[in-house]
């Protein structure tokens, strides 16, 4: 209801206007984030990699880059949260204006280049969290940085924030820092990920983009399993040229990033596949677990309809097993693929 009022006052101001306001509302106000957010159920938990997500519905990065509301978005319902983009040093991104609406189709255009407060400031803000719900850091490099920079880069942030996240998300995938998507490279990311393993024992995972090739998916996928990497986070945006310079998140990435979703799930890999890009609804959850996903995060959706999102969703969810006769989701995620589906294919 509070969102539903301030929505369209929202939507008057520029969109990183609004973001930084909302943001402000949110640090000053983190008890507004139970007021207006969904009721956690201990039916909704389930493991992720070495972790229990109190809900199959986390909050991706983007939205909180730097931890400035961490408490609100714990009230809020999510099953886990996730900040970030960090680097090591402070970077101010590219110029204004960089956040663009493309309102009739839900979606966010970006071309933000990992705006943060930088390291020190930030796990400041991490270490005073204070939560039992999973909280994730996603990382990356300077935009100033060379390849081998990077990696003394990253492993630095991993070994300083090692025992304030729960897990740590290598982002190579973002279209607005130059030159870093040509980092999903398989010697890159092997010594990458050598590095930081030695640094912290917490769950790695690497975002991807939307815009790889089959076979540089499978190519990805088969890496992270064989570095045995808790998993992959599929994706990020997607790059539209005749829409604009920067990347494309909400309904105008789903199909790109369900396809890739889809590619990684058809290996039956031994890792997490965390599912974001165009999920809006209960009926984007269930077609995941479908495709043999299990956990997914939100980022443009919950801008467009706000804490209703996860009321929604969780009250799907919740209906669903209680429909299906099951105690909670990881009684349904411990049945066999083909039970799985014989249950989601139920008319409602």
């Amino acid at each position: 209801m509070l969102y539903s009022l301030l929505k369209p006052l929202l939507f008057k101001l520029p969109p990183e206007v609004a973001h930084e306001f909302a943001l402000e509302i949110a640090s000053l106000c983190p008890a507004l984030g139970k007021l207006s957010g969904a009721n956690s159920s201990d039916k909704l938990s389930l493991k992720v990699g070495s972790l229990t997500w109190k809900s199959p519905l986390g909050l991706a990065a983007g939205l909180d880059k730097n931890a400035e509301a961490l408490n609100f978005f714990a009230n809020q319902g999510f099953g886990a949260i996730e900040c970030g983009t960090v680097t090591l040093k402070p970077q101010l991104g590219n110029p204004r204006p960089r956040v663009f609406r493309i309102v009739d189709q839900q979606s966010l255009r970006n071309a933000m280049g990992f705006p943060n407060h930088g390291l020190i400031a930030i796990a400041a803000k991490l270490k005073s969290f204070k939560s039992e719900l999973p909280l994730g850091a996603n990382i990356g490099m300077n935009k100033d940085s060379s390849p081998d920079e990077s990696i003394d880069e990253l492993g630095t942030i991993v070994a300083t924030l090692q025992d304030d996240v729960d897990y740590f998300v290598v982002n190579v995938s973002s279209p607005n820092t130059p030159g870093l998507r040509a980092l999903q490279e398989k010697s890159y990311l092997t010594e990458l990920f050598q590095e930081l393993s030695s640094l912290t024992n917490k769950d790695l995972f690497l975002k991807i983009a939307p815009d790889l090739d089959e076979n540089k998916v499978i190519e990805l996928a088969t890496l992270a399993a064989d570095l045995k990497l808790t998993g992959l986070i599929a994706t990020n945006t997607t790059i539209r040229a005749d829409l604009g310079a920067g990347g494309i998140s909400g309904l105008l990435l789903k199909e790109k990033a369900i396809k890739v979703r889809q590619q990684i799930l058809k290996l039956d890999l031994p890792i997490e596949v965390i599912g974001v890009g165009g999920i809006s609804c209960f009926e984007d959850i269930k077609k995941f677990w479908m495709d043999g996903g299990k956990a997914v995060q939100v980022y443009t959706a919950y801008v467009y309809q706000g804490p209703e999102l996860l009321k929604n969703i969780q009250r799907d969810m919740l209906d669903f097993l209680e429909k299906e006769k099951l105690k909670s989701l990881n009684e349904f995620f411990m049945l066999d693929r083909k039970e799985r589906s014989k249950l989601l294919n139920q008319p409602v």
